[in-house]
């Protein structure tokens, strides 16, 4: 079984996405996280969360009091579920970011 892990900066150098996943024999069988990370008030802080706890695919919107609304993610196939996942949050990170920090300052 292989693992894989990889952190890749965004052009800002203050948002990343962070991947952790395992493979066997060529298919993705465990992934373990998917997630958009911005750097705010000299701290990393997860926004947008991808992965199989709690038994089932989904996605964690995190607001900056901790909470977390998970979205389920239907899965016919866990690679196309995990190039998915990257996608959404190469696509709408500027948003989730933007979300998360008008929370943040207390802005509606």
């Amino acid at each position: 079984m292989g693992e894989k892990f990889w952190i890749q900066d965004f052009e800002t150098g203050l948002d990343r996405l962070r991947v952790h996943f395992t493979t066997e024999r060529g298919e993705v069988r465990s992934i373990f996280v998917i997630q958009y990370e911005a750097y705010i008030d000299g701290k990393w802080r997860a926004i947008v969360r991808f992965d199989e706890a709690h038994g089932f695919f989904h996605k964690d919107i995190i607001s900056p009091t901790g909470e977390q609304r998970k979205i389920a993610q239907p899965v016919l196939d866990k690679k196309l579920a995990l190039t998915e996942a990257i996608e959404d949050i190469k696509r709408h990170w500027r948003s989730y970011r933007k979300a998360y920090e008008d929370k943040y300052h207390g802005k509606k």
